[in-house]
């Protein structure tokens, strides 16, 4: 059985947004967790969703559950996005509704997002951008000039580019992560990349990595590690759009055509990568109207097809779709959907595209509709089984 953790994981000597490192204390020393929420907010053109994804991607492959929750704005030029992510040892059925541990970028991030933190954690934040309400006791706030240390780090000439980077090498020192794991993920990550831009992300994230959080935290954390069982099957990490593509491949799909939008675009740009392996192709049309014909000619070839969008491009894709069941032309068609079928609605996913997809069409259009029925990223956490089990984090 781990140790209690402390109620009180910042230093007493501790200041609120402390400017000058200081030293790791010799007694900072890992404490075992079963599991722990994280949640980053900032802009999505800050590499949110990426650090994220490196941090899913290292549970993968350290045999540990992780789910993952995160928000994509609608605008061209971005806006404020989040990247929740779960990891623990043992079963994880959600991505949690209270985050542990919040890394708040910018103020907007603090104050969209504080309320999401459950009493006695920890928020921390870019003290360069960041002014938090350091009178509400209910949690505990540690203060990283992050933006400045990351232009330090980086010599100016990338600006603040890589404090996503940098904030991953500090959650990698606060939760005892395994370094060169994470190395290699973003070595590969910028692979086939200019050699320039792996070794700036390197070097933002060891300056992260070697930020003294002895100065601000009295306990590093550790997960806990849970042996894998013999025979056991080989860890997959995925979202959704991965699993959608890869499950249109293992049923026999080889050839589709569509068009970008957000969030079905990794679904075409998996199928893009993928099908060639398996002599199919997949082809990115002109528009919404074109993608849908293309799909339609695969399919009128012989060849069951797939093509797909969000709901504003699936409404251009209407007349077609309804023309196909009309002739009678089988096709695939995915809706991953966003805040409904009207151009310019954000991208929050929900369920208004339903009768779209079903409805749809002039005039009869039977379809077979498969469609989501339950939704579990923001369910509860499971409470522990038994009372000799790891507290959770905080």
């Amino acid at each position: 059985m781990a140790d209690p953790i402390s109620t009180s994981p910042v230093a007493p000597e501790a200041g609120p947004a402390p400017n000058t490192p200081a030293p790791d204390r010799a007694d900072l020393r890992p404490e075992n967790i079963q599991d722990a929420v994280i949640r980053l907010a900032g802009n999505s053109q800050d590499g949110i969703q990426t650090a994220g994804a490196f941090l899913a991607r290292l549970a993968g492959r350290s045999d540990q559950d992780v789910m993952t929750y995160m928000t994509i704005p609608a605008t061209i030029s971005g806006g404020p996005s989040i990247f929740q992510v779960r990891i623990g040892s043992g079963e994880v059925l959600s991505a949690g509704d209270e985050a542990d541990f919040l890394v708040a970028f910018y103020q907007h991030s603090y104050q969209d997002h504080i309320d999401f933190v459950r009493e006695g954690g920890v928020v921390l934040y870019d003290s360069d951008n960041v002014e938090p309400n350091l009178d509400d006791k209910r949690f505990v706030y540690v203060g990283v000039p992050i933006t400045g240390l990351t232009v330090e780090a980086l010599g100016g000439t990338a600006k603040d580019k890589g404090k996503n980077i940098f904030v991953l090498g500090l959650i990698t020192k606060i939760f005892s992560l395994d370094v060169e794991k994470l190395k290699k993920i973003i070595t590969e990550k910028f692979a086939g990349k200019d050699e320039s831009i792996v070794n700036t992300a390197l070097m933002a994230f060891q300056a992260g990595y070697a930020y003294p959080v002895g100065k601000v935290l009295t306990h590093q954390y550790q997960f806990e590690q849970i042996p894998k069982q013999a025979g056991a099957r080989a860890q997959i990490t995925m979202d959704g759009n991965q699993a959608l593509a890869y499950g249109l491949i293992a049923a026999g799909v080889r050839y589709g055509a569509g068009y970008p939008i957000t969030p079905w675009s990794s679904v075409m740009e998996a199928l893009r990568r993928e099908l060639p392996k398996y002599g199919g192709i997949f082809v990115q049309a002109e528009d919404e109207l074109g993608a849908v014909s293309i799909a339609l000619g695969f399919s009128y070839s012989g060849y069951l097809a797939v093509t797909g969008s969000a709901g504003p491009g699936i409404s251009l894709k209407t007349e077609a779709i309804g023309w196909a069941s009309m002739a009678e032309i089988p096709l695939i068609i995915c809706n991953i959907q966003r805040g409904g079928p009207s151009t310019g609605l954000p991208t929050n996913v929900e369920q208004s595209d339903l009768h779209q997809a079903i409805y749809g069409g002039h005039g009869d259009s039977p379809r077979v509709v498969l469609a989501a029925a339950t939704e579990t990223s923001r369910s509860k956490r499971p409470v522990s089984r038994a009372s000799t089990a790891p507290r959770s984090l905080f």
